[in-house]
């Protein structure tokens, strides 16, 4: 494996209580093919697309579950090594429902 797609010592993830509930939600394939994202985020952690604006620091992953795609949403903090996965879902009024979570934080 090449080095720099290993991930770093000591890198964990952890998860938000909307993201654990939505991800119980998902169907089961959909569950597999997102544990499949959360490992590649934990070797490359600044894959996902950055946003801005009111959610400036959260990135997102796009991946397709048969014909539906479904959004990741996490922050990567750097300094702690850290990936806060934040919610899963599919688009519809997905980055609403997102930005009204983390101001009630």
């Amino acid at each position: 494996m090449a080095r720099g797609r290993e991930p770093k010592p000591g890198r964990m993830v952890e998860q938000s209580a909307r993201f654990a509930r939505s991800k119980r939600r998902l169907h089961p394939k959909g569950q597999l093919a997102l544990d499949d994202q959360v490992k590649k985020l934990m070797e490359s952690p600044l894959g996902g697309e950055p946003k801005t604006g009111a959610l400036a620091g959260v990135r997102v992953v796009k991946f397709k579950v048969d014909r539906q795609q479904l959004l990741l949403a996490y922050q990567f903090n750097e300094r702690r090594n850290v990936i806060e996965l934040l919610d899963v879902g599919p688009h519809e009024n997905f980055y609403r429902d997102l930005q009204e979570y983390l101001d009630s934080r």
